[in-house]
């Protein structure tokens, strides 16, 4: 897995991605103000009030966790809908909000007769906002007479989110200034002139007014309904009909064409995870984090895609079979990085691709040579379509394992290692099913539905196809069917769990038709042998290994209203070997083997060193020149520190080194697991 290093040259955090755009992605004019034109004024419809009032019974009957639609839920639906349609308070200031404090008290009344006329007004209101906003920046862009005074000393928050909102519109018009300033400035120190700078905010901004024209009643319906459905859990949505019918953005979000998981943020795309086996994978140069800010078919001009509708930029990115579509990409989604073309050849995801593999790796360790067999297992898949058929060999997670543990124990590894770093999931018929591979029989999982019943998924089996060591990989993107995996043999005491905490997504959904539309909501959580849930804590690894994941940043528990952890009683079940026993001293070997291997030494470095990040963000360009020059003098320091470990060349750019982890043998993660 080769990385690009100049993802790690910037720290600050995705919060300032989206302020220091902020403007940009939601421009909303198509001129200066001498000739703008308002947007158009939008208006529920009939079928919107009915859609909400439906929304509102799945809320309080089927949830999960049922909510009284009552003056607290109208507080919450309230701030949440402030924070989806102005993240980073821009557009809004208190003195805006003041003839809207009211519904946070009346909303529940209101939305339970399908009035979301105070919303549409918010929403209206926003829109006229964004396009003051456009129309002062485009002014100022286009007046020469206008610069900025980049000797003086001013900050900007670098995530606005957590600060108070402006007085008025004289202290947004302030904010506006001051991010078109931090533009300028991440342009300068890119060594852009300052009139490429304007002309290419003024063609971004004009671009984007157009796009932002065409918002609809259908988009601000969406903005609402959702704003309703997160207040119960994060992963409870509304989908329009459009989404239904194009592109289901809240069930699988890859996108058929270059394989990759999306989602949008804060009116950009960003990617979320690269389809194992897909076009994006064998490319090998998209990478998750990045941001897909422009677009272009084969042979054609770049189309601008920052502020677009999602599933308009995967209508772009989709095409024929060995077409090749060009992506403008800004790595790691930090905007002061210098965005980069990556060409990919599109196709389909081919289940094969993505299916379980196996690599033997073989090691000097502590104890001797050792050979161990690491089985790779990008996601929990089953061919339900084979499986109608009444194809004899349809694919499936288990069926797949079962062939490759044969060819292990053929081969006669001391070990095995299941692989599921970056497994955001899949089935959980098969997530039961693999567990019973290395377990004799007995209970795998618990999973409780709202009305109270719990279903226990058992093993029936009483035969296990390896009864050898065992390790399970994770890290912080492991997720639903991984952790039930990873909790089982952790609970059986079956394997030792490497690693990272795992993600923390414990519950199910389940889309059910509405009128118009569907709903995806939550109706079960899982829970382990033990009892405990998944939800929120996930699985945290008996020894830990250093990440430069960010866990106070990704995983359930980051996300806001996500379900509580809770536990349920505990089913007996046999122990395999006594690891808790052993566990504190491999802990212990492992931390020391940790501070000797350059790659794990490094990850703890970088670590340490993002966690110096500041809450502010210098305006005066000497100030950001100097601390982008330290910046990359220390990583160029710290990556020749290890590649002089590694009895490597020094480099005079960080961009010269690359990780190439694709081959189990040079993983340091595979080699430390090894060497537990």
């Amino acid at each position: 897995m080769q990385q690009r290093f100049s993802h790690h040259l910037h720290k600050h955090l995705d919060a300032l991605k989206a302020l220091t755009l902020g403007l940009i992605f939601s421009a909303t004019s198509q001129a200066t103000s001498a000739d703008s034109h308002l947007p158009p004024t939008l208006a529920s419809t009939p079928d919107q009030g009915q859609i909400t009032q439906e929304i509102l019974q799945f809320i309080e009957r089927q949830h999960y966790q049922t909510r009284a639609i009552n003056d607290d839920f109208a507080a919450d639906v309230y701030q949440q809908y402030l924070n989806a349609i102005d993240p980073q308070r821009i557009y809004l200031a208190q003195e805006d909000l003041k003839a809207y404090q009211h519904l946070s008290s009346q909303l529940d009344e209101q939305l339970s007769k399908g009035q979301l006329a105070p919303l549409v007004d918010l929403f209206n209101l926003m829109q006229q906002r964004r396009m003051q906003a456009v129309d002062f920046n485009l002014d100022w862009l286009q007046d020469p007479s206008q610069g900025f005074d980049f000797a003086r000393q001013e900050e900007l928050a670098i995530d606005a989110s957590q600060q108070p909102r402006q007085a008025n519109l004289a202290a947004l018009q302030n904010l506006w200034r001051k991010l078109l300033k931090n533009q300028f400035i991440n342009g300068l120190i890119e060594n852009e002139t300052r009139e490429q700078i304007r002309s290419r905010l003024v063609k971004r901004y004009e671009n984007q007014a157009k796009r932002l024209a065409q918002v609809d009643e259908r988009d601000m319906f969406t903005s609402i309904a959702n704003s309703i459905t997160m207040v119960t859990d994060p992963h409870t949505s509304y989908l329009s009909p459009r989404n239904v019918e194009d592109f289901n953005i809240d069930m699988s979000l890859s996108l058929e064409g270059i394989g990759a998981v999306l989602q949008r943020e804060n009116d950009y795309t960003k990617i979320v995870r690269i389809v194992v086996g897909g076009p994006a994978d064998k490319a090998g140069e998209l990478k998750a984090a990045d941001y897909i800010v422009g677009v272009a078919q084969q042979d054609e001009d770049m189309v601008d895609v920052v502020g677009w509708r999602l599933d308009d930029v995967v209508n772009l990115i989709r095409g024929p079979k060995d077409s090749v579509v060009t992506l403008q990409v800004i790595p790691g989604g930090d905007l002061q990085e210098r965005p980069q073309l990556l060409q990919i050849t599109r196709n389909k995801v081919k289940l094969e691709d993505q299916a379980a593999t196996q690599e033997i790796v073989e090691l000097e360790t502590d104890i001797g040579p050792i050979k161990i067999g690491v089985i790779k297992l990008p996601t929990f898949y089953f061919d339900f379509a084979g499986y109608r058929r009444g194809d004899k060999d349809y694919r499936s997670t288990s069926r797949d394992v079962f062939h490759l543990v044969a060819e292990l124990r053929e081969a006669a590894v001391d070990g095995i290692i299941v692989d599921l770093r970056n497994n955001g999931g899949g089935s959980l018929i098969e997530a039961n099913q693999l567990t019973g591979l290395f377990i004799e029989q007995g209970p795998t999982v618990q999973v409780k539905y709202n009305n109270g019943h719990i279903e226990k998924h058992q093993d029936r089996n009483a035969s296990l196809i390896y009864a050898g060591p065992m390790a399970v990989l994770v890290n912080r993107i492991s997720a639903s069917a991984s952790e039930i995996f990873a909790a089982a043999l952790q609970d059986y005491q079956r394997a030792l769990i490497v690693g990272g905490q795992t993600y923390g997504k414990g519950t199910v959904q389940t889309l059910t038709d509405l009128s118009q539309g569907q709903i995806k909501y939550t109706q079960a959580k899982f829970y382990r042998i033990t009892g405990a849930s998944t939800q929120h804590q996930g699985v945290i690894p008996d020894v830990i290994l250093p990440s430069l994941i960010d866990h106070s940043r990704v995983g359930e528990s980051n996300l806001d209203y996500a379900l509580p952890w809770d536990q349920v009683a505990a089913l007996d079940h046999p122990r395999y070997i006594n690891l808790p026993q052993i566990v504190p001293l491999l802990q212990e070997q492992q931390a020391q083997r940790s501070q000797a291997d350059p790659d794990l030494a490094y990850a703890m470095q970088v670590k340490d060193y993002r966690d110096q990040e500041q809450d502010m963000l210098s305006l005066q360009l000497a100030t950001r020149e100097n601390a982008w020059q330290e910046e990359k003098q220390w990583y160029l320091d710290a990556i020749n520190q290890l590649r002089q470990k590694q009895d490597l060349a020094t480099i005079d750019d960080v961009d010269d080194h690359t990780f190439d982890y694709e081959a189990a043998e040079n993983d340091p993660y595979i080699q430390a697991t090894s060497q537990v």
